[in-house]
């Protein structure tokens, strides 16, 4: 989605660009512009969507799982417990989830993070998301 108009009144300012009323921008990166204001004029060219990994990792009792995060500068990490109970390890920690308790992380240095890891010892299917911090 790389061309954004401001249709407001009033100037939109984000991660140093600014956008006047009326004014439009081709940017080769995606914008969150509904929450900025912006509208897209054009959707072409495509661009990476920030979405590094979405997927549902069902665990055997015992079993674990690695995910090796895709490079991002940052990146944010959601985990839910969609059956059972599992832990969630990020950064050498460990997080319990389960029907109560989820995760989600503040932004974190890719650097810091790497890969993540889901064990279980009963069996669990946990909701994994990570995004890269625009």
């Amino acid at each position: 989605m790389p061309t954004y108009k401001n249709n407001g009144t009033t100037q939109v300012y984000w991660r140093n660009i600014l956008w006047k009323p009326g004014q439009t921008r081709a940017l080769t990166y995606f914008v969150p512009y509904g929450d900025l204001g912006l509208t897209v004029t054009d959707a072409l060219p495509d661009v990476e969507s920030p979405v590094l990994l979405s997927e549902d990792v069902v665990l055997s009792a015992g079993e674990g799982y690695l995910a090796v995060i895709p490079y991002a500068a940052r990146i944010l990490i959601s985990a839910d417990a969609i059956t059972g109970t599992a832990t969630l390890g990020v950064g050498g920690k460990e997080i319990t989830l389960d029907d109560k308790t989820k995760y989600e992380s503040t932004p974190l240095a890719w650097s810091k993070v790497e890969s993540i890891s889901l064990i279980s010892a009963a069996g669990a299917t946990v909701r994994l998301l990570v995004e890269e911090v625009l």
